[in-house]
């Protein structure tokens, strides 16, 4: 009996763990804010099989960097070598548009065949509507099946008995009843979010909840911002990023200046996956998405650096070093160059103590 025990000891002690991973990722389409999100670049991003919050103004490009997401996990994802999940055959995108803004050119920026591949819901009214069509496509989701569900927003979406009092008020030609109900608060804490992470546990399901920023009037001490939906989506979230648009890019031709895209800053004020508190800036670009080589040029030389040496050239502008790193297949070794700075500001703020344990 004795030999046995100090077996079973020994066992424990020389245990490991199958894999070390506790989180995976999907890219954002930018490293910058993928090293803000995850502390990881290029195999950063949202954290897979999490819920998360996409919060900003507008124009802050809340819906882009969903759609940004999703079409990278449909470009990538059956490439990546989980050791959480399993394989991926097939990747379900349902998005749910109640906001019915989708005007830019998303065919010429990601393709006809994602545009095809994704389910477009619009007729979705009521978050117990959603929470209806969540628990269904959960349900039924297969196992070598990587499902990603965008809504947006969460603003949007009414509540059914709020829907009802609207109708009922509009039939008799009266206002509506003035009280503020609790209706789509109270289903969110107490129906939707527990159940979901239920339906969500052990599958290869990942969450986008877009919501709008909102401003508190007269404010004098605190956060002068906030976003809806109560203490639920605070406690269920696992990446909260905040957007906010901090500068317009112009350029003049023929006379004439005009917008052609805009820098986004991202802060992370929740991350349950990594440091929290993490901002990062990424360059947003019409008719194109998220640039991704402009952003870690403005990280690693600056947004007004116009000269740039790399790889043994000196470049004479911004264009022709970009042009240089697309024709050459550079991208990643920026993005190397921006982890590496990344992780050695990261290492600065560790404190210099003697380990507890």
């Amino acid at each position: 009996m004795k030999k046995e025990i100090e077996q079973i000891k020994n066992d424990i002690k020389n245990f490991t763990p199958a894999s070390k991973e506790r989180t995976e990722f999907i890219s954002s389409g930018s490293t910058l804010l993928n090293l803000a999100l995850s502390q990881k670049g290029i195999h950063g991003g949202f954290a897979r099989n999490r819920i998360i919050n996409i919060v900003g103004d507008g124009s802050s490009g809340k819906t882009l960097l969903a759609l940004e997401t999703a079409h990278w996990a449909f470009r990538n994802i059956k490439k990546v070598k989980s050791k959480l999940f399993p394989s991926v055959k097939e990747v379900k995108i349902a998005y749910i548009n109640r906001e019915r803004v989708m005007d830019f050119p998303i065919e010429k920026m990601y393709g006809q065949d994602f545009v095809n591949a994704v389910e477009w819901r619009y007729d979705i009214a009521t978050v117990e509507e959603f929470g209806r069509y969540f628990g269904r496509l959960a349900i039924e989701h297969k196992e070598n099946e990587c499902l990603i569900i965008i809504l947006d927003s969460w603003d949007s979406l009414n509540s059914e008995a709020g829907q009802e009092r609207f109708k009922q008020a509009a039939l008799k030609d009266e206002s509506p009843d003035g009280s503020y109900k609790t209706e789509k608060a109270s289903y969110a804490s107490k129906e939707f979010f527990n159940n979901a992470c239920d339906l969500m546990t052990g599958k290869d399901i990942t969450l986008f909840i877009i919501s709008q920023t909102r401003t508190k009037i007269g404010i004098t001490f605190g956060e002068k911002h906030y976003r809806s939906g109560g203490d639920a989506l605070n406690f269920y979230t696992h990446q909260v990023p905040w957007l906010a648009e901090i500068e317009k890019l112009k350029k003049t031709f023929k006379g004439e200046t005009r917008v052609y895209g805009v820098r986004m800053l991202a802060k992370i004020k929740r991350n349950k996956v990594a440091k929290p508190f993490r901002q990062a800036e990424s360059i947003i670009l019409f008719d194109y998405g998220i640039d991704n080589i402009s952003s870690m040029i403005n990280y690693l030389w600056g947004p007004k650096a116009s000269k740039v040496e790399f790889d043994g050239y000196s470049f004479k502008n911004r264009e022709e070093f970009i042009n240089y790193i697309e024709e050459n297949d550079l991208e990643d070794e920026l993005s190397k160059m921006c982890e590496d700075q990344w992780a050695e500001i990261e290492e600065a703020m560790v404190p210099e103590r003697k380990r507890k344990f």
